[in-house]
């Protein structure tokens, strides 16, 4: 078995933060954004303009209910069992200022497993944080950081579109890429690469 070099995203891969963002703004915020709405590029969901809204997110970022999300034990245990073989690394487009609420995390529910916290911010590149890990596979629940990878080398068996979002449902047929529902999916594809 070839040992691989893998690189996951955070939220929705890791975390499923999409869904405690939804719940927690629409409480604080007395609007009524959907799953569905939550991914779309506009503000309208929002209610707020893009500044006011990324205070707010930071806001929420800054509660103990968000630095207590944890994994699903299905994650856990399929992460323990990469990282026997391979390489792994966080590779996340949160900010640099989220670096120790994302490493509590990953030391609390995950210790030993990653070999780097790599975050590119808001506006960063994945395809070229990827590139620079050398990583042979990406692991992302949306489909623009799987195609900015593969526009830096990476080949599109190594671009995994995770998760069952209404963001992302359509995602994998349009670019011709991996799609991976849950980690046993994961898993699945990992060993057929790593032959």
């Amino acid at each position: 078995m070839r040992r691989l070099v893998i690189a996951i995203d955070c939220d929705d891969v890791l975390l499923q933060t999409t869904p405690y963002f939804v719940d927690a703004y629409n409480l604080a915020y007395d609007t009524n954004v959907t799953l569905a709405e939550s991914h779309q590029d506009t503000d309208i969901p929002w209610q707020t303009d893009a500044e006011t809204f990324q205070l707010r997110i930071t806001e929420l970022m800054n509660t103990d209910a968000y630095r207590n999300l944890a994994p699903t034990p299905d994650t856990v245990a399929a992460l323990q069992e990469l990282a026997k073989d391979h390489e792994l690394h966080v590779l996340t487009a949160r900010r640099e200022e989220d670096r120790q609420v994302t490493q509590y995390i990953l030391d609390n529910y995950m210790p030993g497993v990653f070999t780097s916290l790599e975050l590119v911010g808001f506006t960063g590149s994945k395809g070229e944080a990827r590139a620079r890990l050398q990583a042979d596979i990406l692991i992302d629940d949306v489909a623009r950081h799987l195609k900015d990878a593969m526009a830096h080398g990476l080949p599109k068996e190594g671009a995994l579109l995770f998760g069952a979002y209404p963001w992302n449902q359509q995602s994998g047929l349009q670019m011709d890429i991996v799609k991976c529902d849950s980690w046993a999916d994961v898993q699945r594809e990992i060993a057929q690469l790593a032959r």
